[in-house]
């Protein structure tokens, strides 16, 4: 955690003191960006084109896994706020008002209009793919051109946030750091500061720093949030991984030795031509002539031998079944480690294994993330403090960003059926619209097509008595003879 305590402060001067702090962060993120692409970008491949190297990239597959195990779509609800004893306690303890009774709908209304535009799945995706690989994910929040609220990823690569120095920590500011080129291949240092007062982007090359720009706002706070954590979440099995990666090296080159490298042992028979020879200084070297004697015994069909002679390779022993067991370990070690299932294991490809058996395995898995998930719907109510002072500001409204409720599911099996009953038997208990949100579905829209569905059934009746010589009933009488129909029933 970067901690200064007068960010706002600092001018182009300070700048290289800056980088100094900033540039340990980022170069610990550039080593693991490193392992978790092994080195590959746009231009180059990950594997490996020779026999030297054996790559197996763990740490993309427990990143890519545990992202998508906790990526599931972010759902925002707010408070019910028409219980009139609940406002009149709220009123008189917190002078909290709440004038609205279309408040809870219009929060509810706005978060899912500015969480649509901004692609609020791939945005949570992202920004979990960067805390577990980069031990942190950052954002920032800004109006367009359109005045519409936008929020958008930094780079952890560029990015680190500073704190200071309260308890808990407050966000003071971003710190983003990135190099340019132009097109005679000079480069110079671009260093942007994002703190409550607004940003400003400074360049420095190897005489000077200068500043290029300076954007004030009127926000009020950091427009952004930022989470970091300590380590990846492969970061502490990494030594297991390179174990693994070396012992299938080791036995990689022991099947290429046996296989094409072996060497042959002659019994009873004495070569023509020797070994070794002096050059011209008299220093040792491999004679021609015996190199091609030997390739001519490799080459060729049959062998002869004195009396009491042998011919044979001498290979290297190979115990398959210990490689394998010392496999199967480093393997259990490093998912342990981890804290992720091993969804290769037999054990996920039971045919009676259910969702709720799956859930039980990703329980640790539940406990090894707790904190990031913790840290991440901190993040994002402070996203949605940030966008409804906005709006407050902006249209003298009175949206309180503590009435939402944030859920983060995971990307599971769900055993819908399961889930339906469990409901079904608590409708005498809990509300319709308890039951359906828990369901899944938005009781709003839900009870407006069920309205909607309502009068196209009162119109389908009208045409239907229509047909039969019953025109003069009027529309409004339907629904009374509805009713009257059924208790006659």
């Amino acid at each position: 955690m970067l901690q200064i305590a007068n960010l706002t402060e600092l001018e182009a001067k300070d700048i290289p003191k800056l980088l100094e702090r900033v540039e340990p962060i980022l170069k610990k993120r550039r080593q693991l960006h490193e392992k978790y692409t092994r080195k590959a970008d746009g231009s180059t491949v990950m594997f490996s084109n020779n026999n030297n190297t054996t790559i197996i990239p763990f740490e993309k597959f427990i990143t890519d896994l545990a992202t998508g195990y906790l990526s599931g779509k972010p759902t925002y609800s707010v408070s019910d706020t028409s219980d009139e004893n609940k406002k009149k306690l709220l009123q008189n303890l917190l002078d909290k008002k709440i004038k609205d009774d279309n408040y809870k709908n219009s929060m509810e209304i706005i978060i899912d209009y500015v969480s649509s535009y901004n692609d609020d799945s791939t945005e949570n995706y992202d920004l979990i793919h960067d805390i577990l690989e980069l031990t942190s994910c950052y954002e920032i929040i800004y109006e367009n051109q359109n005045n519409e609220i936008v929020y958008s990823k930094y780079d952890p690569l560029q990015t680190v946030a500073c704190w200071d120095y309260s308890i808990p920590a407050n966000l003071t500011g971003l710190i983003r750091v990135w190099e340019e080129e132009d097109i005679n291949r000079n480069h110079k240092t671009m260093v942007e500061l994002t703190d409550k007062n607004g940003s400003r982007i400074y360049s420095k090359n190897k005489k000077e720093v200068i500043e290029e720009e300076r954007n004030n706002h009127n926000w009020g706070d950091v427009p952004a949030i930022a989470v970091e954590t300590d380590f990846s979440i492969f970061e502490t099995c990494e030594d297991i991984i390179q174990s693994y990666e070396q012992l299938i090296q080791n036995v990689r080159n022991t099947y290429q030795y046996n296989d094409s490298d072996c060497k042959m042992k002659l019994t009873g028979y004495t070569p023509e031509n020797p070994m070794i020879l002096p050059d011209e200084e008299g220093n040792p070297q491999i004679n021609p002539a015996r190199i091609k004697e030997d390739e001519m015994w490799i080459k060729s069909l049959t062998i002869y031998v004195g009396e009491g002679g042998d011919v044979s390779w001498l290979i290297k022993q190979l115990d398959a079944t210990g490689v394998q067991t010392i496999l199967k370990v480093y393997i259990d070690l490093m998912f342990q480690i981890a804290g992720i299932p091993n969804t290769s294991d037999l054990a996920f490809n039971s045919a009676d294994l259910n969702a709720s058996a799956i859930d039980r395995k990703f329980y640790v898995m539940n406990m090894a993330t707790a904190n990031i998930v913790s840290q991440l719907k901190k993040a994002y109510l402070r996203r949605w403090e940030l966008i409804f002072g906005r709006i407050n500001l902006k249209k003298s409204t009175e949206f309180d960003f503590r009435d939402i409720m944030i859920d983060l599911p995971k990307n599971l099996p769900a055993n819908d059926d399961e889930k339906i009953d469990s409901m079904l038997k608590l409708q005498n208990i809990l509300s319709l619209q308890t039951i359906i949100e828990k369901l899944g579905y938005n009781y709003i829209d839900e009870k407006n097509k069920k309205d909607a569905e309502s009068e196209d059934n009162i119109l389908a009746n009208i045409e239907h008595m229509k047909m039969f010589g019953n025109a003069e009933v009027p529309t409004e009488e339907i629904g009374q003879e509805e009713n009257e129909e059924k208790e006659e029933e």
